[in-house]
């Protein structure tokens, strides 16, 4: 196959080309990025946000490169239109070689801060929609030998106080990944997880207007870090197109972190 050229310089992968791509929370952050790049690598794509306004601008950048794109705008903590989002998007796009769990939300309430509500609200955005997005993603997964790729957070292995339930919530979701790929690897489906650090994304940028002085908490967190600086959403599309490749064929149960080598640190770096 002849390699192809995009408007953003990036080669179009025969590993995305023709590719039918599922992305759940696909209007902002990382989703948008996972989203886009999956579309100028080749691939047709579905995806699901919370804005129908920022839907129809992601919509409209998809189809500009003359792929297809399948879109709605609803809460995924809905698990039945969730269910129904996925059964439309299969329909719409002819099957599905690869399904990204990315939807999800800031929950930091700290053990004793949280009471039941605010857990269960956790779990409704955070867990529960990637577990009924997956399981009925199975058939058309299965039936193409392909990929889940479910995004979690490095809080879902070591944490902070007053992380809580958010961190529970994203160790969940490992588990789920694990889980997937075990007991549909005979059916040839894969499931990675993978493990973002501080992210300068829109909800990022949120959880930072919380604060009196919103850019010298960003800069304090960024000086954890031994680059002294956050990732992009790009850094970890990136990562997430390519597990979307068939160049990763063996690679299935795992979780990757996209964290700048904070994960490696014994101490942070301004102790």
């Amino acid at each position: 196959m002849t390699s192809q050229v995009d408007p953003a310089g990036e080669k179009a992968s025969a590993g995305l080309q023709g590719r039918r791509i599922l992305v759940s929370g696909g209007t902002s952050g990382i989703g948008r990025e996972v989203v886009l790049r999956s579309a100028r690598l080749g691939a047709d794509v579905a995806f699901c946000g919370l804005e129908p306004h920022l839907a129809e601008e992601v919509a409209e950048e998809v189809e500009a490169m003359g792929r297809r794109c399948y879109r709605e705008a609803f809460d995924v903590s809905d698990l039945e239109r969730s269910r129904a989002f996925v059964r439309s998007a299969v329909e719409a796009l002819g099957g599905l070689d690869g399904l990204v769990n990315n939807a999800g939300a800031n929950f930091f309430r700290g053990v004793l801060g949280a009471d039941r509500e605010a857990i269960e609200r956790c779990f409704a955005v955070d867990f529960y929609p990637a577990w009924a997005i997956s399981q009925e993603a199975h058939a058309a997964l299965a039936a193409s030998r392909g990929v889940v790729v479910t995004v979690s957070s490095i809080h879902a292995r070591r944490t902070n106080p007053g992380s809580f339930p958010y961190n529970a919530a994203k160790a969940a979701l490992v588990a789920l990944s694990q889980s997937l790929a075990l007991e549909w690897a005979s059916e040839g489906v894969r499931s990675v997880a993978v493990a973002p650090a501080l992210i300068l994304s829109p909800l990022a940028e949120a959880y930072f207007e919380g604060f009196p002085d919103p850019a010298a908490e960003r800069s304090r967190l960024e000086a954890h870090y031994p680059g002294g600086q956050a990732g992009s959403p790009a850094d970890v599309a990136a990562l997430i197109t390519f597990l979307l490749s068939g160049e990763s064929r063996f690679l299935s149960g795992a979780l990757i972190n996209v964290d700048g080598a904070m994960s490696s640190l014994l101490e942070p770096a301004d102790s």
